[in-house]
């Protein structure tokens, strides 16, 4: 897998993460995102817009809290922060002035991955190591039953 062309790219969106250290895990691709990633559907790209998948149970909003619904119809529930917690799966949710903007998916061992728009998915310490980028922040997080 060649990743040298997201190293400079990402450095420039994400300046925590550079400093943190991430490691890119996942091939760059077109055909899902951040949402449909942390949503465990890597067959579709999920966004509010008409042209791609939403599920039906949320409003089509760019909105944060269209954002929650999606990831209550899966099951989660707002939790308190990020930490790992034995049985449970978490997400975080980024926004930006009430628009949601990405979500990383916590592993087993308490790490986070974001699938990078059409780009890779990475694994990255924790999900403040996005913040202050093109993304805007985590503010949400979520967690359901593993």
């Amino acid at each position: 897998m060649d990743t040298s062309s997201w190293v400079q790219p990402l450095a420039e969106a994400f300046p925590k993460l550079s400093r943190e250290g991430y490691e890119i895990v996942g091939e760059s691709s077109k055909q899902y995102n951040c949402i449909a990633y942390a949503a465990g559907d890597a067959a579709q790209w999920w966004d509010h817009s008409k042209r791609r998948y939403w599920p039906d149970y949320a409003t089509r909003s760019g909105s944060i809290e269209s954002l929650i619904e999606v990831f209550t119809g899966l099951g989660f529930q707002q939790c308190q922060d990020s930490s790992l917690e034995s049985g449970y799966k978490k997400v975080a949710l980024y926004e930006e002035q009430g628009a949601w903007k990405h979500a990383a998916l916590q592993t087993p061992i308490g790490r986070w991955r974001s699938k990078m728009g059409e780009g890779p998915v990475i694994e990255h310490h924790s999900p403040e190591s996005l913040s202050d980028g093109m993304y805007g922040n985590p503010t949400i997080y979520m967690r359901r039953s593993a």
